[in-house]
């Protein structure tokens, strides 16, 4: 019984994170055609380089529940794109890691946890961990492109009710009961009113 009890969570867990994923890729197809050089809405990155980093996150946050690290983060170098990598190229390693990080939700056993450097995450908080990271970058890239962003108050929600979000000021996010905008205030990012 023990298994099945675990089973829900994760199937939870990637189904968020999926969607997280396929929300943000449906909103950056948008702007595939765009000049990637210009700033991530207030970040000092270029929208392509905050695509890279997304990429990044999300394929280091894989090999650490992976290899279920135990402490501290694995030593190897951030994942980089080539220099001739098109915007499309950057979509489809998006899409790419996205499936590989939901598969790996799916699969590793439902006990499983593994270290940040600070905590030790179990896999729906790693799961939120990507969406967190996916749904704020995507915000940004279409910010730099003057396109609105806001995901699903359900999978914003879900994002926001994990504990482990150490880079979320939750005071500022408690400021208002929209959870999209509690993720924005809470990450640093104005948002503006509808």
């Amino acid at each position: 019984m023990k298994g099945k009890d675990q089973e829900a969570p994760k199937a939870e867990a990637a189904d968020g994170f999926e969607a997280a994923c396929d929300d943000a890729l449906h909103s950056l197809r948008e702007v595939v055609e765009s000049d990637w050089s210009v700033p991530a809405g207030t970040l000092e990155w270029s929208c392509r380089q905050t695509v890279v980093h997304m990429i990044d996150c999300v394929f280091s946050y894989g090999l650490q529940l992976a290899a279920r690290v135990q402490g501290g983060f694995l030593p190897f170098e951030e994942l980089h794109a080539l220099p001739e990598a098109t915007t499309g190229d950057l979509l489809e390693g998006l899409r790419g890691i996205g499936a590989i990080f939901t598969a790996l939700i799916r699969s590793v056993p439902g006990e499983s946890v593994a270290s940040d450097g600070l905590f030790s995450l179990d896999v729906d908080e790693w799961a939120a961990r990507g969406a967190y990271e996916i749904l704020l970058h995507t915000y940004d890239v279409l910010q730099g492109h003057g396109v609105s962003f806001g995901p699903p108050a359900a999978l914003c929600s879900w994002v926001l009710a994990s504990p482990r979000l150490w880079m979320l000021d939750r005071n500022l996010a408690a400021e208002t009961s929209d959870p999209w905008e509690a993720l924005l205030l809470g990450s640093g990012r104005p948002w503006r009113p509808r």
